[in-house]
């Protein structure tokens, strides 16, 4: 598979994991796409930022039209300024 890097901001939510086969816990949503984060590296971090808005940097691959973001840092923004670029 194909992963190319990403730069995403946006607001980290929760996934049900039954809905998930690669065990995503949380996503972050920009412009309502959602880009699951895959619960390894910088990313199983994120889990404890549920409603957070935060700028992740990583690779992003795409299976059966759902994106799966592969973090590799992260900041939590500390005001939702960007939304309005």
């Amino acid at each position: 598979m194909n992963k190319s890097p990403i730069v995403v901001k946006g607001y980290v939510t929760a996934v049900p994991r039954e809905l998930d086969g690669r065990q995503a816990r949380v996503a972050v949503v920009q412009d309502d796409v959602e880009y699951r984060v895959m619960p390894r590296g910088a990313g199983v971090d994120l889990d404890d930022e549920v409603s957070v808005p935060v700028e992740a940097t990583g690779l992003l691959e795409e299976a059966d039209g759902v994106f799966y973001l592969t973090v590799r840092g992260y900041k939590v923004l500390e005001d939702d300024s960007w939304l309005e670029e």
